[in-house]
């Protein structure tokens, strides 16, 4: 009886979390799915970190002034991603954004003889947005599932005010548990690697 007391002293009183085998009489039926899942530990909860707590507009953004035309050419386009080092360029018409240029849209054309006459041939409306009141977390998730390493951010007109980049939300991330909780996941995940970021 004496060590049967020790092990009920080191649980709580209302028995969650506490063994089956000595919180359960001697004549009980067999465990049961139910029963398991009564005296089941606790899980911890996060309160307010799961939908975020900091918005896309608390984070420095690239600048939209790297953005082309749908009529500049695709030697344009080339100088821009080579410029910037980044996986796609961004496209306006009359200040509203309309699609972004990836770096292989352009090495396809190099490699099937291709010249368009513009990038406007060549564009991609098929990508991610968010918009300045966006969680950071939210956009972050648009990004890994997309497979971009950087995503437009546009106003509600439709205009581009700036691109966040997945690095300036990783250094974010320590003010938000909910994007560093993401991330996190990202990186250990093998899914990271079945596919470029671009």
């Amino acid at each position: 009886m004496g060590k049967l007391s020790e092990d009920l002293g080191r649980f709580s009183e209302s028995g969650r979390g506490m063994p089956i085998a000595l919180s359960r009489p001697q004549g009980a039926l067999p465990y049961s799915p139910v029963v398991r899942q009564a005296y089941a530990p606790t899980p911890k909860a996060r309160l307010g970190w799961g939908q975020g707590v900091i918005t896309v507009g608390d984070v420095v953004l690239d600048a939209p002034n790297c953005a082309l035309g749908p009529d500049d050419s695709m030697r344009e386009a080339a100088r821009r991603l080579v410029a910037e080092e980044h996986g796609f360029v961004p496209v306006c018409r009359d200040g509203r954004f309309i699609g972004v240029v990836f770096d292989d849209a352009i090495l396809s054309c190099v490699a099937d003889d291709r010249t368009p006459p513009n990038v406007a041939a060549i564009l991609t409306t098929q990508i991610p947005t968010c918009t300045l009141q966006s969680t950071l977390v939210d956009a972050v998730r648009r990004m890994i599932s997309c497979h971009v390493q950087r995503i437009p951010v546009v106003g509600g007109a439709g205009e581009l005010l700036g691109i966040l980049s997945l690095s300036e939300a990783g250094a974010a991330a320590a003010r938000d548990p909910a994007v560093a909780e993401v991330i996190e996941s990202f990186g250990s995940s093998p899914s990271r690697f079945a596919r470029r970021m671009r």
